[in-house]
């Protein structure tokens, strides 16, 4: 057993280590694409484009975690059953994307009431076969634990198509030059992972193989739909409860730290996934696996999420522009998804693993309607009520899944709520520091550089040289590790 525990341990830390690297960069590349578009487009463009999104992002639900899980899921997939989940994605994403056409017109007037999205929505009906078709090929790498071959591939998808998207905003084409960028990731995500996954698909109709895979993927999918329904049910109602250009403005910081959160978490959330599907019937490893992951990851989300509080003038004034400060509210509030979204997708990962797919469906139904309820009262005070009305909902919901987790597989509840207030204790630290540099330090961009660097001279002390203000544990079990490295390499 203690074997089985290392071996699964080293995979997890190898995927993690891979896809890291190649996540940093590509994170680094969108980062600089989105400051780069932040002053080519307006507010109304990125408006229309959130909505198009919107719209686009729930007939994608079906192929981003329900077939793909399955292959994952299943221990010892073979060829016949991977030849059936390449049929039904077909199928399925055949299906959506005529859907979608059919429906462009209708949804077009019902989100922003004009036809104006009707021939965008047509054109990302692309999209939509292309992720079912590629969830099948990443699924098979994700099993296999290639996740640096995954990386790459979004990494040259992501260059070919951002150089596209700013050729065409220069160029006058407005959200068409984010609509191009969006159809052409999926065509090149695609092709290359055809090229690394190394598959040949069949088309096989199997009834037997198609119940399997919906035995699991079935609920998934549904859960998928739901999921992002409640995640973008906030773009559709701000066109019709405010306007196209307040949706823009809304949703230019919130789609910025919403991509970042979704690439650092997406490392473990990847990486833990098949190794917790290994151990899916061990208990006493999956709470192994909880007590370290809740503790370890909430550290690290702390840390990303309290930085760009600490210096959301200096984010704007570099990804934004300086037209845009006047959101510094909107990021700072943004900034607490990038905590929550860690035990969000933490809690995700587990129910995924243990197979309760139906469970994770009931969950996203509830935090669907507690969203729209939240939407209905946080609208009255604009963009920063619906705001606080989306974190608020995430909030809920990670407590509630929390909660689940802990009892299915034997954790007490109390001792998840205290592993996950240690982990934020250095935080008593940083907030007194913020509170002073924003009374003596000007708004301006030294001011907000001086700020930077007192945030980073504070995190670096916390974690190297008073590391029990951290925590006990992680001075125990990290710290104490660390420096033992460190001086290794200094005196080898």
């Amino acid at each position: 057993m203690k074997d089985i525990k290392q071996s699964n341990t080293g995979k997890a830390i190898k995927g993690m280590s891979s896809q890291t690297i190649v996540t940093l960069v590509l994170g680094v590349a969108e980062v600089i694409g989105f400051s780069v578009m932040s002053r080519l487009l307006t507010k109304e463009d990125f408006g229309y484009y959130a909505a198009i999104t919107a719209v686009t992002m729930i007939f994608q639900s079906f192929s981003e975690t329900g077939i793909g899980s399955a292959l994952i899921q299943k221990k010892n997939p073979d060829s016949h059953y991977v030849n059936n989940a390449f049929t039904l994605s077909l199928i399925v994403g055949l299906f959506l994307s005529l859907l979608l056409c059919v429906l462009s017109r209708p949804l077009s007037i019902a989100v922003v009431d004009t036809p104006k999205m009707t021939f965008p929505l047509i054109l990302m009906s692309i999209t939509i076969l292309g992720h079912c078709l590629v969830s099948v090929n990443i699924s098979i790498m994700y099993k296999r634990l290639e996740f640096l071959k995954v990386g790459l591939i979004n990494l040259i998808a992501f260059m070919v198509s951002i150089t596209v998207e700013i050729l065409l905003a220069l160029r006058g084409f407005g959200y068409y030059a984010i609509i191009a960028r969006a159809t052409l990731v999926t065509i090149v995500t695609l092709i290359l992972s055809y090229f690394y996954a190394h598959t040949g698909f069949r088309l096989e109709l199997d009834k037997q193989s198609f119940k399997d895979i919906f035995g699991f993927s079935g609920w998934l999918m549904a859960s998928s739909v739901v999921r992002n329904l409640s995640q973008q049910v906030d773009k559709l109602m701000m066109t019709r409860l405010l306007s196209v250009e307040a949706l823009g403005a809304y949703n230019r910081p919130k789609e910025f730290i919403t991509k970042i959160a979704g690439k650092l978490n997406g490392i473990f959330d990847t990486a833990l996934f098949p190794v917790l599907s290994d151990v899916q019937d061990n208990k006493q490893s999956l709470q192994n696996a909880l007590s370290k992951s809740l503790y370890y990851l909430n550290i690290f989300g702390m840390v990303i999420g309290t930085s760009f509080i600490f210096n959301s003038e200096l984010v704007i004034r570099i990804f934004f522009g300086q037209e845009w400060l006047s959101l510094k509210l909107l990021v700072q509030i943004f900034s607490f998804y990038l905590i929550l979204n860690v035990d969000g997708r933490l809690m995700d990962c587990f129910i995924r693993s243990i197979g309760k797919t139906k469970a994770q469906f009931y969950f996203r139904v509830v935090q669907l309607l507690i969203t729209v309820a939240g939407l209905a009262i946080g609208a009255q005070w604009g963009m920063h009520g619906v705001a606080v009305a989306v974190i608020a909902a995430n909030f809920i919901m990670v407590i509630i899944k929390l909660f689940y987790v802990s009892s299915f597989i034997g954790f007490n509840r109390n001792d998840a709520i205290k592993t996950i207030l240690s982990s934020w204790q250095f935080i008593l630290i940083l907030i007194p520091a913020y509170i002073a540099t924003q009374l003596m330090l000007p708004n301006t961009i030294i001011g907000n550089c001086i700020q930077a660097g007192v945030y980073v001279i504070l995190v670096g002390l916390l974690f190297f040289a008073f590391p029990i203000m951290v925590g006990k544990r992680y001075k125990n079990e990290i710290y104490y590790k660390m420096i033992d490295v460190v001086r290794k390499k200094i005196f080898k």
